[in-house]
């Protein structure tokens, strides 16, 4: 049966990523733990694992403004049918693939998560699992995990293809991935295009999520893994048997704590598999140019089980397993000027023999491996891989379904305005100034007045939230975080454009991102009297960035003054109260920050992290029974992978007492 792509919109239960904070994130929402090299990592490892971190998630905004709700939620969608295979597609949220319904076999082959559940797992911090992610720019959930790609109808050998785009604006570089159905098979074909002249860092990795019942097998042909948790340490181990013989890891729900094991797996035919008792199960291959193979695993350690059900709710599980171009995500490699990348992923569900499934892990991988290379041959994928590098990669898209940021389009604009040509194939990838889609899933939101329609542009924020184009520079602040690359460095440093407060507060953010306190506190200066002098509000976040200027340099006086005049210019922005509190409550002033909590909007105090910063603030002033009566029924929304705040302070109010399993986030023990 020929393949058919038809666009629907699911109905689920949960919360939407929420509105994105306008305050730059100058450091990484979490940062990584430093790397701890074992033994067997060889010098070029060693040399991928310490280059090429995000020192800052900008330009991108953070999405922290979501909810624990569980409301009725409508999410466009785009679906591949070919009569065997079903997959579910959601444009608006990172391309993700949100099922694989194997229809010869009946079943479901991925977790499909019970709801939509963001959580501060991202380098943006919204993110949700379940599905098949995929992950460009560097360690960790994308930025563009919960924010829209273009989508389009591209033809391919089996009929209508699904081809997914954008511009991944941290590290500057293009990813596509082509879609298609080959019988049971669900086949990506991954582009990775660096534009630009200049080597950039290179990371990638396709993550997916798989149901996990308590006798759920992870194989993959390897005697040893690399394995890190949430201390930082890289050791190679014996798998499946990294510590005991009594701890099999290739069965995830025997496994006490968090880790990930990177396997080593020797190509052609690298390859990751999940299956059951029964046999039945789910794979991944890929063209030998995809070397990584993970398995990440909760454990069944309080702190896994806490997460599962955070994430998916009560009863729901899932396991991990990816496929990466470096061995380890710990790894960034280097993508040449001017160059292109690509290979093929093949999805799809496998039966064994139930004896196989129970075997040593050395003969049920070999099991395994010929189950997933018989539907699935290296040189089979190869040659597909050839085909649609040959016909369809570079074809031009038959039909418009979903239309993404408007970034890129800004990306090659810029490029243009500064005399250079991004190396892209424009048919196949085209930026165009304003796209329309054939079919538009949701409705456009009309520009509320911060979301001004931009002089001669012709279009909204809602469609294209950059607002920073040479072109199209805005006369207020309107909420957008600029660019900090070096191009738009030189873009905003245009003298014609020295008397706009946005463009003196977009070159204070690029001195600050760079670590040019002087610099940055005098355009952010400048953006409030320029605003002043125009008679237009106080550009909170340019106060904003002088608090902070202030605190880095220890001036605790004016640090406070300036987040206490931002608070009350913007006194609706919740990411800024919490970060005015978190302050106060650094320098040990608890009663100022108890002051802010309660002048603050109620919608804004009862948050969930607002609750929690109430409680810090009571135990620092000595209140320990008013601390220890908010953290009855507390939930906050954004707590951070890997965090301890709730076992600290729990620890304080309750010394000697046991953590309550609904406030056991820990992934490891100390």
């Amino acid at each position: 049966m020929t393949t058919t792509l038809r666009a629907t919109t699911l109905h689920l239960t949960g919360a939407l990523p929420g509105p994105e904070s306008p305050l730059p994130a100058f450091t990484p929402m979490r940062a990584l733990p430093a790397i701890e090299p074992g033994d067997g990592v060889s010098p070029e490892m060693a040399s991928r694992i310490t280059q090429g971190r995000l020192a800052t998630p900008l330009p991108y905004a953070r999405h922290s403004d979501y909810t624990r709700a569980s409301d009725a939620v409508e999410i466009p969608a785009l679906v591949l049918d070919n009569g065997t295979l079903t997959a579910t597609v959601l444009p608006t949220l990172g391309g993700r693939v949100w099922s694989l319904r194997d229809r010869v076999r009946d079943r479901e082959l991925l977790f499909v998560n019970p709801q939509l559940r963001p959580a501060n797992f991202g380098l943006t911090d919204g993110w949700f699992a379940g599905g098949i992610e995929w992950n460009l720019g560097s360690t960790g959930h994308w930025t563009l995990s919960s924010r829209p790609l273009h989508a389009v109808r591209i033809q391919t050998p089996s009929g209508d293809g699904l081809r997914l785009w954008d511009w991944e604006r941290t590290r500057d570089l293009i990813l596509q991935v082509d879609l298609e159905l080959e019988g049971d098979r669900l086949l990506a074909h991954t582009r990775v295009i660096n534009p630009d002249p200049e080597p950039k860092p290179l990371y990638y990795w396709t993550n997916i999520a798989v149901p996990e019942t308590p006798r759920t097998r992870v194989l993959s042909a390897a005697d040893s893994a690399w394995r890190t948790d949430y201390t930082g340490r890289l050791a190679k181990v014996p798998v499946p048997h990294p510590d005991s013989p009594d701890v099999d890891i290739s069965y995830p729900a025997t496994a006490s704590h968090a880790a990930d094991y990177f396997f080593d797996s020797p190509a052609p035919g690298r390859f990751v598999a999940a299956v059951e008792p029964d046999g039945t199960g789910f794979a991944q291959t890929a063209t030998d140019a995809l070397r990584g193979r993970k398995l990440f695993l909760w454990g069944t350690g309080p702190g896994g089980n806490r997460w599962q059900e955070w994430l998916s709710g009560p009863g729901a599980r899932y396991a991990e397993i990816q496929a990466g171009w470096c061995t380890t995500q710990m790894e960034h490699d280097v993508i040449e000027g001017h160059a292109e990348l690509s290979w093929t992923e093949s999805f799809g569900g496998i039966d064994l023999d139930p004896e196989a499934v129970s075997l040593p892990f050395r003969e049920a991988a070999e099991a395994a491996r010929d189950a997933v290379l018989d539907g699935a041959a290296p040189a089979d994928l190869s040659a597909r891989h050839a085909q649609w590098s040959a016909e369809v990669a570079d074809a031009a898209p038959l039909e418009i379904l979903h239309v993404g940021s408007g970034c890129g389009h800004a990306e090659v604009e810029l490029r243009r305005a500064a005399g250079e040509e991004p190396r892209l194939p424009a048919e196949a990838v085209p930026f165009p100034a304003h796209p329309t889609p054939q079919h538009a899933p949701t409705p456009q939101p009309t520009p509320s007045a911060e979301q001004e329609v931009l002089p001669g542009s012709g279009t909204d924020t809602a469609q294209n939230p950059l607002l920073d184009a040479p072109a199209a520079m805005p006369r207020a602040a309107v909420g957008a975080v600029p660019g900090v690359s070096d191009r738009w460095q030189a873009a905003y440093a245009d003298p014609s454009l020295a008397a706009e407060p946005w463009v003196r507060y977009a070159r204070g953010v690029n001195a600050h991102v760079r670590g040019d306190a002087d610099g940055a506190d005098a355009e952010y200066a400048m953006a409030e009297d320029l605003a002043a002098s125009r008679g237009e509000p106080v550009p909170f976040q340019a106060v904003r960035g002088r608090a902070l200027l202030a605190a880095q340099r220890g001036d605790v006086h004016q640090a406070r003054a300036l987040y206490a005049t931002a608070v009350a210019a913007a006194p609706q922005e919740r990411t800024l109260l919490t970060e005015a509190v978190a302050y106060l409550l650094t320098v040990g002033d608890a009663a100022a920050a108890l002051t802010v909590l309660d002048q603050a909007p109620a919608a804004l105090s009862d948050h969930g992290r607002s609750r929690l910063q109430r409680a810090q603030a009571l135990l620092a002033a000595g209140d320990r029974e008013g601390a220890a009566g908010i953290l009855e029924g507390l939930e906050v929304p954004d707590l951070a992978e890997g965090g301890r705040e709730l076992d600290a302070i729990w620890a304080s109010v309750h010394p000697g007492q046991p953590l309550p399993a609904r406030l056991d986030f820990r992934m490891h023990s100390d």
